[in-house]
């Protein structure tokens, strides 16, 4: 399974090679499994500024609803190495001349209808009883889906690490923490290999997302019409993917932002 192999590579990757750097684990990560299935397309983008909106890539994934209509849910991913055996709220409590990361990574998310998620890089292993209690927008049984997978990449949502970690006093964060608090990226093969868990999954990433609005009745969350999909989303799904795409960022340079990539998972 894709999510599985790269995270479990990236877990060795990190073990052998402590000092790899985030940005080469993240370019590889994503190069990795656009290359393993025909069905997830990646595009990568000049290294571009992220100070303006906390994040590193963004994330479609494709799928049919009940009426057989194409939609997409969109996150929205900024990645970081978290570091054994010392605190890691110096990390996670990153700012610049615009702010908060977190803060940057949430707004931006809100405008573009994303949920904003953390991509923490580790060796640390959850444990699956303190995951269950502590992630309460993921259904227990999506969650054991994935018991015994080993990850090097962990997701978690930046609205609940927001709200666990800096809505107290400020304290050391120790790498177990936030992992305890994370899903491995090996869950994300469940929406391709479990029918019967995958809509149940993603729409509990949706639920959580409106728990966050001010008005969770005005929109439909971070789900999108396929007709209302940015032009460069769209564009990156109908060509080949072998297809020259050299053009592609000057093409759609002010639509794609800041953003360093973007990456459609196609369940149809």
């Amino acid at each position: 399974m894709v999510f599985h192999s790269t995270s479990k590579y990236c877990y060795a990757w990190l073990k052998n090679q402590p000092f790899v750097k985030e940005e080469s684990l993240t370019d590889w990560l994503l190069y990795s499994i656009s290359q393993q299935s025909s069905k997830i397309y990646y595009k990568t983008f000049t290294r571009n500024e992220e100070a303006g909106n906390g994040s590193d890539w963004e994330w479609w994934i494709l799928s049919y609803n009940a009426d057989y209509e194409i939609q997409a849910y969109r996150l929205l991913v900024q990645a970081k190495k978290l570091r054994p055996n010392v605190d890691n709220y110096p990390l996670i409590n990153y700012s610049n001349k615009n702010g908060m990361q977190i803060d940057l990574l949430i707004k931006t998310a809100k405008e573009r209808h994303a949920l904003p998620l953390y991509a923490y890089y580790s060796c640390c292993q959850p444990d699956i009883n303190k995951q269950i209690s502590n992630i309460d927008y993921v259904s227990k049984e999506t969650l054991k889906w994935c018991e015994f997978c080993t990850n090097g990449c962990f997701l978690t949502s930046a609205f609940a690490l927001q709200k666990n970690i800096f809505g107290f006093p400020r304290r050391k964060i120790p790498e177990e923490e936030l992992i305890d608090a994370s899903f491995g990226l090996s869950l994300l093969d469940v929406i391709f290999k479990d029918s019967k868990v995958s809509p149940n999954f993603l729409s509990e990433l949706n639920f959580h997302f409106r728990d966050f609005l001010d008005d969770k009745n005005s929109i439909r969350g971070i789900v999108h019409q396929y007709r209302n999909l940015p032009t460069y989303v769209q564009t990156l799904i109908e060509r080949n993917s072998q297809e020259d795409l050299s053009w592609f960022e000057s093409e759609f340079r002010y639509e794609i932002g800041n953003l360093a990539g973007v990456v459609v998972m196609d369940t149809r």
